[in-house]
């Protein structure tokens, strides 16, 4: 049989002499009837094309061996050797080359399409098992065809702007249901939200940018004005108490006179803010401007929102009853047990830099300023990841704590490392998309 058509070649003279040939020219004949030593034919569309070619490849040879033996010339004695070559004899030459080319194209397709070798199948077999028995992407996911528009509101701050990366990347693959075009949308105060966010999306994300169509500034004191920014997104990513910084207001914004002053939010903190003529951590203004964001996504139709409860904030119950008394939107609060820090050197291809655990608790646990700091990139993997993979029509709380240990590995900057990074959004957020489906599946 032949490897290629998988046809029985009957035992003529010019078929033995054509099977010679393949394998003079790397096929594989056996003399059995059926070759039981091959694998069995696979049906992807590129394994369909390697077989076509070899198909097209024995074809030509056959025909270049009729050719032969229709338009061979008679040997004449007289004659010199010279003029043997015929136009017919050229013609069949030209055939045999092109099977020659088409079977070396077959094999180059299979040697560039081949699926990779796993350095631990025992490892990768028992994570897809893991994998296959939960219901993944209960979120975003779960349709990712479904594009959702997400906001980040205080994408200037150093939490926000991680987190925004992450939604800029997370936009780019097609699985994470999370949209691309026109989104995902920073929201902040003033022009200051662009110049922090670029800073941090250069340095941390490969030269990552954000536009300014996909920026809004609003003011923070008016719900009307917050809802006209993102009408038509489906959930949006807010902060509890934010690090204010008195700023001024930019031109044909918002702005009533020239000489207008408002208060830019920082999503966790930014380094060099100047907070003196900012209200307390603990102010109502705080409040306000939650209550503020919550009412605005209400009436912009929005169906989640993901709260992260910031190291600033002081009654962590204040919020929870703002939201709880919000029927029409659900949440996902996300605190940390632990006290916040960050890797000054933090690039994408690091990934989740902490050890975690996460818990959704009943009643609120009291936090521990001692143990492990958790990142802050760590916490923001954890709320890109809990869009994609909580179910958006439950609320929830979610307490991480970091555990001591070395963080997962990536090999970033260890030399001779080849790994790439260009199909993640980030990572080993499957170690946390893991422990969200297993978190829901009790």
């Amino acid at each position: 049989g032949c490897q290629y058509c998988r046809a029985t070649i009957p035992s003529s003279d010019n078929f033995i002499r054509l099977a010679r040939g393949i394998q003079d020219q790397g096929g594989i004949i056996d003399s059995s009837p059926v070759a039981t030593h091959l694998p069995p034919p696979t049906r992807t569309p590129r394994g369909s094309m390697a077989f076509l070619l070899r198909f097209g490849a024995l074809l030509l040879l056959v025909v270049g061996r009729i050719g032969d033996a229709f338009h061979a010339p008679r040997v004449l004695k007289s004659l010199p050797a010279a003029n043997t070559h015929t136009p017919a004899a050229s013609m069949a030459f030209l055939l045999r080359f092109g099977a020659l080319l088409l079977l070396v194209v077959g094999r180059i397709g299979d040697a560039f399409h081949a699926p990779r070798v796993l350095k631990s199948p025992a490892k990768s077999r028992s994570r897809s098992v893991l994998l296959s028995q939960l219901e993944l992407g209960r979120g975003s996911a779960a349709k990712p065809y479904e594009k959702k528009k997400i906001a980040v509101f205080g994408a200037g701050g150093y939490l926000g702007s991680i987190l925004y990366g992450y939604l800029q990347r997370a936009a780019s693959l097609y699985g994470t249901g999370i949209a691309g075009i026109q989104s995902p949308r920073a929201i902040g105060s003033t022009g200051t939200t662009a110049t922090a966010l670029n800073k941090e999306l250069t340095s941390k994300f490969k030269l990552a940018f954000c536009s300014e169509d996909l920026i809004r500034l609003v003011d923070i004191l008016n719900a009307d004005y917050i809802r006209d920014r993102i009408l038509k997104f489906d959930a949006a990513v807010i902060g509890t108490t934010y690090q204010l910084e008195q700023r001024s207001v930019t031109l044909n914004t918002y702005e009533v006179t020239p000489n207008d002053k408002a208060f830019e939010i920082y999503l966790d903190q930014k380094y060099g803010a100047k907070s003196d003529n900012a209200p307390l951590d603990d102010d109502i203004f705080h409040e306000v401007v939650f209550q503020n964001s919550i009412r605005a996504c209400i009436e912009a139709g929005l169906s989640h929102v993901i709260v992260i409860e910031t190291p600033r904030t002081g009654d962590t119950g204040l919020y929870l009853d703002i939201l709880e008394s919000q029927s029409e939107i659900t949440y996902t609060y996300i605190r940390s047990l632990n006290p916040l820090g960050k890797d000054i050197t933090y690039s994408f291809e690091k990934g989740v830099n902490s050890l975690v655990e996460i818990t959704s608790p009943q009643s609120l646990s009291a936090k521990s300023a001692d143990g492990a700091e958790l990142k802050r990139e760590t916490l923001a993997a954890l709320a890109v990841q809990a869009l994609q993979s909580c179910d958006w029509k439950t609320s929830r709380i979610l307490e991480v704590e970091a555990l001591t240990g070395d963080p997962p590995n990536t090999e970033y900057g260890q030399k001779g490392s080849r790994q790439n990074f260009s199909q993640e959004w980030c990572p080993n957020s499957h170690i946390i998309a893991e422990k969200l489906e297993l978190l829901q599946a009790r």
